[in-house]
């Protein structure tokens, strides 16, 4: 099917790289400033844009590109984790059954000699196609069509299938289940396997691990993902050839450009063996990045790292000496109070620090206000529960790595 090209004219390119940093609401009331523009077309790209300015800054850099709207933007594989999964995959050929805006494919096309895009949009899939022909890709066929009726019906076969459901129902409610999502991933394994052999499959951080694994079968690993401060997307690995009842769940924290800059690696079984230990405040205090905490290793990391936890229910860690590249924010201890304004404030000069609560009776900005303290500056404080079920304070700074 030969899609339109629904390509922006040099008119409308410059318009939108004038008025990148206005408010789009704004731009749209001066509209009748630009009689030969539809200024709502290129306010809803200007938009998609801001989104996609820190997500993806390569398409960002591109002024030809067509952009989905904003939400989709906002929906998509940001160009870190694109990257990141290009470093799991490579082979001869690729199929993304679950194409849309179309930026895992573009990445994964790298590492394939061909790579098979599908999308029942074919809105969506005629803006993806135009995209790949202006950043040069050659290896990406473009199918505006149901990418497993084409699988049942046709005899594609493939290294690996890339696959990355839609979680919201035709009401647009959220749904959580993998067979509640479209495609239906865990009751169509058997055309997918007969296509690949090796799956990819995207899910929300949202997802309960242990759920997923059971919805599918023969998984083989499954990455939590983390970038910045979040946890970003879950990635199952599955194989058709392996059947050990023993995954793995790998956590990767991703720098900008896609490479894992922390790692932590357990199997779920040694986690449901392991036991914690437990301890005082000792010389560093250790805050798990919300990908550890999303991939359950709550006792592995401890042991894995050598810390000790603050009390059951605390998700903190200590340790006398600094471990190092734990995943996470590491900070030396400089003392630990009451939770008492005048005890604090012998060890923070000024009025400025920075305030996390974990496993204590209120919230941050309660105690931002209760003790008169400015968001910011050089000193962490650690609202916490110790396990003899003291109230405490740990006043932090940044640990030098």
């Amino acid at each position: 099917m030969k899609l339109h090209s629904p390509g922006l004219s040099n008119e409308e390119i410059a318009f939108i790289q004038n008025h990148l940093s206005e408010n789009v609401g704004q731009l749209i009331l001066k509209s009748g400033k630009y009689k030969n523009l539809d200024v709502r077309k290129l306010a809803a790209q200007i938009q998609s844009r801001q989104k996609a300015a820190k997500k993806l800054p390569e398409w960002y850099a591109h002024e030809k590109l067509i952009f989905p709207p904003a939400l989709c933007v906002e929906q998509s594989s940001s160009e870190a984790a694109a990257k990141f999964k290009a470093s799991l995959v490579s082979g001869k050929k690729l199929i993304d059954i679950t194409g849309g805006m179309g930026v895992d494919s573009f990445y994964l096309s790298k590492e394939f000699e061909q790579v098979d895009y599908f999308e029942m949009q074919e809105e969506v899939a005629a803006a993806a196609a135009y995209n790949f022909e202006q950043l040069g890709v050659r290896n990406i066929r473009v199918h505006a069509e149901n990418s497993l009726n084409a699988l049942e019906t046709s005899n594609f076969t493939s290294t690996w299938i890339y696959t990355d459901p839609a979680r919201r129902d035709e009401n647009r409610e959220k749904v959580v289940r993998l067979a509640d999502c479209a495609p239906d991933i865990p009751n169509n394994l058997e055309t997918l396997f007969k296509t690949a052999p090796n799956i990819l499959l995207k899910t929300s951080p949202l997802l309960d691990i242990t759920l997923g694994v059971n919805e599918l079968r023969n998984v083989k690993e499954v990455y939590v993902i983390g970038y910045e401060q979040e946890c970003k997307e879950l990635l199952f690995v599955l194989n058709k050839d392996f059947e050990g009842e023993h995954y793995q769940i790998k956590v990767r924290i991703l720098d900008h450009d896609g490479t894992a800059k922390q790692t932590f690696d357990f199997n779920p079984e040694d986690e449901k063996n392991a036991q914690s230990t437990f301890s005082d405040p000792l010389g560093y205090l250790y805050e798990p990045h919300a990908a550890v905490l999303k991939s359950g290793g709550f006792k592995m990391i401890g042991k894995n790292y050598q810390v000790n936890k603050l009390a059951v229910n605390s998700q903190l860690y200590t340790s006398e000496h600094l471990a190092e590249n734990f995943p996470g924010r590491s900070m030396q201890i400089l003392a630990v109070c009451k939770p008492d304004i005048k005890e604090i404030s012998k060890h923070i000069p000024g009025d400025k620090a920075n305030i996390t609560v974990r496993n204590f009776p209120a919230k941050p900005e309660e105690l931002r206000k209760k003790w008169k303290l400015k968001e910011g500056g050089e000193h962490y404080l650690f609202a916490t529960t110790l396990s003899d079920n003291s109230k405490v304070v740990i006043v932090t700074t940044r640990a030098a790595i």
